[in-house]
């Protein structure tokens, strides 16, 4: 035993001495790479932040030059030049403002251009004060003070600038509070204004600032924080942080771009034509850093190679180890395992332990059967509470005979509307109490048991000459059952045959998963196969906006022809009651919030009272009727809140019923009713919740599935008779509303045709 000690030990000094060699290798490879990396590599960072820079002076002067094109050209339009001379020339009432349209879709195909980093693009007007902006028009005062708000740059500095010399002029970098149609933000903006001698508007372009440094300067880590742009004056125009500051810059001597000052290294390029100063500030400790970091990544490196070369070592003296571990397992574990080994000894005593052990194996399975009633028995009434005898049942299943469970559920209906009341616990007893008699008359072993208020469950035993008998028995419960089908439901769920007794666990939860598939109706139901769950049934987008203005005014009819669909869809899939529940639940919980709106709809004793309705439903009719109650109740206290007209939102409805297949825009309504566009957009959606986009889509998208159906117009045609120029834009707001693309709703609409001109041959 000593001696193969010795050799095992021996084979193992020579494996690690092995791998040793191979560690030694590998620190010695990183040693050299360390030294050949790490000399000049603070020469190369410093030589890098200064291409970095001068890089982004040539791009911010390239951008900076063709903005200036950009304003020149603008400001000579020719729209915008015969606009001017108009109100310039003509009194207020004269001037015709339409011809603003024509400029604002110039201003707006270069404000959205993201060539220029424009957050916006600005025509001020002196007189009459107002301004064009991408987003419409506006007084000048209202624009600064709500939609472009600084405590600087307010209409007061804009109106001094027309005092000030001509040309070109960028304004030192501030913060604005932006609020748009959508959102209010907050946005770091660079102004450049342009203007010509003795003209009566300016042109303001908004720059964002801080798009502009992350696309022509970028940086990594801190850097993108330690960035600023100085005037010819050496004020500053823009700076990224407070981190940096003009008062901080050092001396450069002459020809000299970087320079070490505190704890920073400060790189500066200069932009001869824009006579701009750009700056930039690193500290010296990052420089530092990132030669720190290389060091750190060698060690690592060196590391993780010498935890690899441990590793592998480890990994093949395993295998010296594995073949008598295999055994010692084998006998402590119990738990054999017949895996070949490459050493002939070990194998041949492997092989041995593994037959005694299997033999061991068996006769303790054995054993363990014998108490499976027990074991089973203890777990159900552990589980379940159960009141009976084991004695009365056990002599059945230690016979491991073939059986069957069977489960009754009960749905117990509004008893209240009987003519005597009936409880529902003595209820189950009488049932549980018939069920036995029945089965015990066929099946003298069988066993029935009650395990919940609503739940009983049959043992049966059965056998090739009784198996049909079964299938006559609850047919024949089944008739008697439906005699009070106006007092319960009952859903029998058979499970399959089951050969051990060790399986009644298993053939219990089956069971309890089988009576959940209960459908909708009138009568009991017996179940014998697992069926597939329902595919997922729920309003569509559109769906959804059709029951919300059908509710906002106060339209319960239309709600109830929208789930009657529904109801046909469930009925289709094949749903359960519980899925049938579940969708009612949805669409009363968001009745309930379409409701809340209007102050009225979120009262308890209002939703406990529908909620209530809903789990005495059954079947279809009184689905149906508990649809029509929560939609009339809704849209009572919906109507009821409504008492005065809205002429706006009339208005607007209108045009857009009428008018949807034309160019219309929200910018057109606004100028009709004298209202700004920003303030008509929160309008619309704050009494009708929807945004006026929506309306129109949703408007054009039911048009379309009409001529879908109805006509044989090709796709491209129904796209320009509903408003839609693009076909490709009609396709994706089609598949967003429906979930499906115009050539799939025509089909779909096709085969249902067929169908129903079938179904009608057949009656």
């Amino acid at each position: 035993m000593n001696v193969r000690f010795m050799k095992r030990q021996s084979l193992f000094m020579k494996i690690f001495l092995s791998f040793l060699s191979i560690i030694l290798l590998f620190v010695s490879f990183h040693m050299i790479s360390f030294r050949f990396f790490t000399s000049g590599i603070q020469t190369e960072i410093i030589q890098y932040n200064r291409l970095m820079l001068k890089n982004s002076v040539e791009r911010y002067q390239t951008h900076f030059s063709r903005l200036k094109t950009l304003l020149f050209t603008l400001y000579n339009d020719e729209k915008l030049v015969a606009f001017n001379r108009q109100m310039v020339m003509r009194p207020d009432q004269d001037v015709n403002f339409w011809q603003a349209g024509d400029i604002l879709k110039v201003v707006r195909s270069q404000a959205y251009n993201p060539v220029y980093y424009l957050d916006n693009l600005i025509v001020y007007f002196n007189k009459p004060s107002f301004v064009i902006e991408k987003e419409g028009t506006s007084e000048t005062s209202m624009f600064f003070a709500s939609f472009y708000k600084n405590a600087l740059y307010t209409d007061t500095y804009w109106k001094t600038q027309f005092d000030r010399g001509i040309g070109y002029k960028m304004h030192a970098a501030e913060s604005f509070a932006i609020r748009t149609l959508d959102s209010e933000t907050e946005r770091q903006l660079l102004p450049i204004t342009f203007r010509l001698p003795g003209g009566n508007y300016q042109l303001i372009a908004m720059l964002d600032a801080s798009s502009m440094m992350q696309a022509f300067y970028g940086g990594s880590g801190e850097n993108t924080q330690r960035f600023m742009i100085l005037n010819e004056d050496g004020t500053v125009l823009y700076r990224s942080s407070g981190e940096i500051t003009a008062g901080e810059l050092p001396v450069f001597d002459s020809g000299q771009d970087y320079k070490l000052s505190g704890d920073y290294y400060y790189f500066i390029d200069k932009d001869s034509e824009a006579k701009l100063t750009y700056v930039t500030a690193v500290p010296y400790a990052e420089i530092a850093s990132q030669v720190s970091k290389l060091n750190y990544s060698m060690y690592i490196i060196l590391a993780v190679s010498i935890l690899i070369g441990v590793a592998a070592s480890l990994f093949f003296s395993r295998g010296i180890h594995r073949p008598f571990k295999q055994v010692v397992a084998s006998i402590l574990h119990r738990k054999p395992e017949l895996v070949p080994v490459k050493i002939q000894e070990f194998d041949l005593i492997h092989k041995e332990l593994y037959g005694l052990i299997q033999e061991k194996e068996a006769i303790h399975n054995d054993l363990l059967n014998k108490k499976s009633l027990l074991t089973s028995y203890g777990y159900i009434t552990k589980l379940k509470s159960i009141n009976s005898d084991i004695n009365e049942w056990k002599d059945i299943m230690v016979k491991e005979e073939p059986y069957v469970i069977v489960m009754y559920q009960l749905h117990f209906r509004e008893l209240a509307a009987a003519e005597q009341p009936m409880d529902p616990d003595r209820a189950a007893y009488y049932i549980r109490e018939y069920i036995q008699v029945l089965m015990t008359e066929r099946f003298p072993l069988s066993h029935t048991f009650q395990i919940e208020n609503d739940q009983i469950l049959s043992f049966v035993t059965v056998d090739e000459h009784n198996a049909g008998s079964l299938h006559e028995a609850l047919e024949l419960l089944k008739r008697i059952l439906d005699r009070d089908r106006q007092l319960l439901l009952v859903a029998i769920a058979v499970s399959p045959v089951y050969r051990h007794s060790a399986q009644f666990n298993e053939a219990y939860r089956q069971v309890l998963e089988m009576a959940q598939q209960i459908k909708p109706g009138e009568e009991t139901q017996i179940i014998t196969e697992p069926a597939p769950a329902a595919g997922h049934v729920a309003f569509t987008q559109l769906q959804e906006q059709e029951l919300y203005a059908a509710l906002q005014a106060g339209n319960a009819a239309a709600c109830s022809q929208l789930t009657d669909r529904m109801l046909d869809l469930l009925s289709k899939k094949g749903a359960s009651l519980i899925q049938y529940r579940r969708f009612a639940e949805g669409v009363a919980e968001r009745s309930y919030q379409i409701a809340e709106t209007y102050g009225s709809g979120g009262e308890a004793p209002f939703q406990q009272r529908e909620l209530e309705l809903l789990k005495h439903c059954f079947t279809r009719e009184e689905f149906e009727r508990f649809y029509d109650r929560l939609f009339e109740a809704c849209a009572e206290k919906i109507r009821n809140q409504k008492t005065e007209k809205d002429h706006t939102i009339e208005f607007v409805m209108k045009c857009v019923e009428t008018r949807y297949a034309e160019d219309i825009s929200l910018d057109m309504l606004a100028d009709k009713l004298n209202l700004s566009s920003a303030y008509l957009s929160v309008y619309i959606k704050e009494k009708t919740g929807m945004n006026f986009s929506d309306h129109i889509n949703s408007i054009r998208i039911r048009k379309a599935k009409q001529l879908l159906s109805e006509t044989n117009m090709i796709i491209h045609d129904i796209s320009l008779q509903i408003g839609y120029r693009n076909v490709t834009s009609f396709n994706r707001m089609f598949k967003k509303l429906t979930g499906m693309s115009p050539g799939e709703f025509r089909k779909n609409q096709v085969a249902h045709g067929m169908m129903d001109e079938l179904s009608g041959q057949e009656a």
